[in-house]
Order: C-alpha cells, then sequence, then structure tokens
C-alpha cells in the first residue's frame, strides 16, 4: 500500500466534498455516447434570487468576469438553489434524527 501525505490526503477529501456540487455541470457538459437517447431539457430561465446573487458577484468583482463567465455562474447558483429545494422537500421521520446531541469533550468547567 503506498503511503499518502497529509496534505495529499486533504485534497484528496476537500475534492470529494466538492463533487456533488459540480458533478451537475459536469453532466450538463458531458457528450452523449452514439446511440442514446438525447434528452430534451430546455434551459429554465434563473430565479430572481440566482440572478440577484450573480449581480451581488459581478458588483463585487467587476473587471473579473466576462458575459459568458456570469451566465455561468449564475446557472450554477440556480442549480445549487434547486437543489437546497429538493433537500427542503425531504421530509423526516424520528428514526431519520439522531436520539442524541453531539457535544465535543472540553475539559471540566
Amino acid at each position: 500500500m503506498d503511503a499518502i501525505s497529509r496534505r495529499a490526503f486533504a485534497e484528496q477529501l476537500a475534492l470529494a466534498a466538492a463533487a456533488p456540487w459540480f458533478l451537475e455541470e459536469v453532466r450538463a457538459q458531458t457528450p452523449q455516447p452514439p446511440g442514446s437517447k438525447p434528452q430534451a431539457q430546455q434551459p429554465q430561465e434563473p430565479s430572481a434570487l440566482a440572478k440577484a446573487l450573480a449581480e451581488g458577484v459581478r458588483l463585487r468583482y467587476p473587471d473579473r468576469f466576462t458575459a459568458d463567465d456570469l451566465a455561468a455562474i449564475t446557472r450554477s447558483i440556480e442549480g445549487r438553489l434547486r437543489a437546497i429545494e429538493r433537500l427542503y422537500q425531504t421530509s423526516l421521520t424520528n428514526a431519520d434524527e439522531p436520539d442524541f446531541v453531539y457535544a465535543v469533550y472540553r475539559g471540566a468547567d
């Protein structure tokens, strides 16, 4: 088994943690294999919140992004907002939640 440094492990862990956010963008950019059924997806108009957040990015960094970059940022923000809405729609029962509260022991007070 090859040894891995702590830094390399932390980098791989960060990449693995960030993967779900970029997965939707990668799927949209991946070409379909020949013979597969093309997906007819209409690009949705970004919500007002996504546009406002992207406008905040544009105002904060006016000289760093082109119009195409801002459009990509707006689509990315919209995708994340939709994912948050799907997460909020997931209902949990008592069995799904922990029956204890975890607290770090910081020694005797």
